[in-house]
């Protein structure tokens, strides 16, 4: 039986912190090099183009993990709000966060059961591939953003090279992986064509951040 995402979460939150620097063992920190972190320091980077923090904009990432988006979006100035279903990662996230100095409201929740609204921007990195259908997380990211915001999530691409070895990880570590295509996040998005105005696509490499611009 494949481990429930929270769970798996609560056991790989000190490692996942560790992949934006240096893992601790030598096979980890080989594979990040390579594997992990390039990836990962481009998703960061992309999303931060694309979502745009500065004073004045409210920003929601679901997901927050070890809180490294929350925390750039803060010292742009956003007013930010970081959640995940990990007690763990959000414990991390808070220790990231003084360490930079910076404030940012944090707080456990499930994004599959609801998400608080009002806000600019809600992000979602590194979420959607854990759940074979992660419609109900979207339909509550567009509830919780303003019209004319933007909703901006990464997904793990189908034909990379990387797929095959984050397979055998994720096989060892006991949990499923769901990949996709343009035309699967295309057909995800089918339900709110209503609500969208813009779907845009960026590559980072190992996967794709998607951002939807609200009507």
């Amino acid at each position: 039986m494949r481990r429930e995402v929270k769970d798996y979460f609560e056991d790989i939150a000190l490692d996942f912190d560790s992949y934006y620097e240096s893992p601790r063992g030598i096979s980890d920190k080989i594979i990040n090099a390579w594997l992990r972190r390039p990836g990962l320091i481009k998703r960061l980077k992309v999303t931060l183009e694309v979502s745009n923090p500065h004073h004045g904009k409210r920003i929601l990432d679901v997901g927050c993990g070890s809180g490294k988006f929350v925390v750039e979006c803060a010292k742009r100035g956003a007013e930010v709000l970081g959640m995940d279903i990990s007690r763990e990662m959000i414990e991390i996230a808070k220790d990231f966060c003084v360490k930079n100095k910076v404030e940012v409201k944090l707080r456990i929740g499930d994004a599959t059961k609801g998400l608080p609204g009002g806000f600019d921007v809600c992000v979602a990195l590194g979420v959607f591939e854990y759940f074979e259908n992660p419609k109900s997380i979207l339909m509550n990211m567009f509830a919780s953003t303003e019209k004319g915001g933007k909703i901006i999530f990464s997904v793990p691409s189908l034909f990379t090279f990387q797929t095959p070895l984050r397979e055998v990880l994720l096989y060892h570590r006991n949990v499923k992986c769901y990949y996709y295509t343009k035309k699967r996040v295309l057909s995800l998005l089918a339900d709110f064509t209503a609500d969208t105005k813009k779907i845009e696509f960026y590559s980072y490499g190992p996967g794709l951040v998607v951002c939807v611009e609200r009507e």
